[in-house]
């Protein structure tokens, strides 16, 4: 009897024995056919930062190489009448595209999740509730456009057309670049209007759960920045008359 137990002990182990390897191998084959230089997670944790903070150093660039690039066409539209004329209506579009920073009053929303401890007990639809997710970001730039919002940026980074906002594991992308709370929604308008909008009884504000999760404020100035993605095209093309 005492054999039978000491050799079932011994098969648990060497069956958690080959468990172990297999899953140290799969690992190791993983980091190895992905890049990733480092095993350790601080490592990681450096490479994503540095990264970020790249990414971010690339943005500034490309926003002051966008405002040198005004300057210059301005100076060159400085000589003759009908090139300042075209310069005009360039600028003009440039505006409009949201290549060009916007200035004027308009209100600032902060959205955040919320600080409340939801009870473990509480189902997983339920907690979602008390999360800003992508639809709730949406669902503001939308209700904003509909108020009359002139121009509107999510933490800065400015919605155009071709602006996408979408959930990408733990994080919002905006413009392909990863947001996370608290998320900070600048609109310029006519801030009473924009305000309104937004607090309208069984509107946007009204369907969070917690009332933490939404701050609004009026201001009389806000410097809404341009748009520094790409903004080539492919595949669509002008039509030609």
């Amino acid at each position: 009897m005492q054999n039978t137990w000491i050799l079932k002990i011994s098969a648990m182990c060497v069956v958690l024995g080959m468990l172990l390897a297999v899953s140290l191998k799969t690992q190791q084959r993983v980091r190895t056919e992905s890049g990733i230089p480092s095993t350790r997670y601080s490592d990681l944790a450096s490479a994503y930062t540095s990264t970020k903070r790249e990414s971010e150093k690339l943005r500034r660039q490309i926003e002051d190489l966008q405002n040198k690039a005004t300057k210059y066409e301005t100076e060159l539209a400085s000589g003759s009448s009908n090139a300042s004329t075209l310069n005009r209506e360039l600028q003009d579009s440039k505006f409009l595209a949201g290549l060009i920073a916007a200035q004027g009053p308009g209100i600032v929303v902060t959205l955040r999740d919320s600080p409340k401890k939801v009870g473990g007990t509480t189902s997983a639809s339920e907690r979602d509730l008390f999360i800003i997710h992508d639809s709730d970001l949406r669902n503001f730039v939308n209700e904003l456009n509909v108020a009359g919002a002139e121009a509107i940026s999510i933490n800065d980074q400015r919605i155009i057309a071709r602006s996408a906002i979408r959930c990408v594991g733990s994080v919002i992308n905006v413009n392909n670049v990863e947001l996370a709370s608290p998320y900070e929604a600048k609109a310029i308008g006519d801030p009473k209007t924009l305000e309104s909008a937004l607090r309208m009884p069984g509107g946007i504000v009204d369907a969070f759960p917690d009332s933490r999760m939404v701050d609004i404020k009026q201001e009389q100035r806000i410097v809404v920045k341009p748009y520094t993605g790409s903004t080539r095209f492919n595949w669509a093309k002008p039509v030609e008359e």
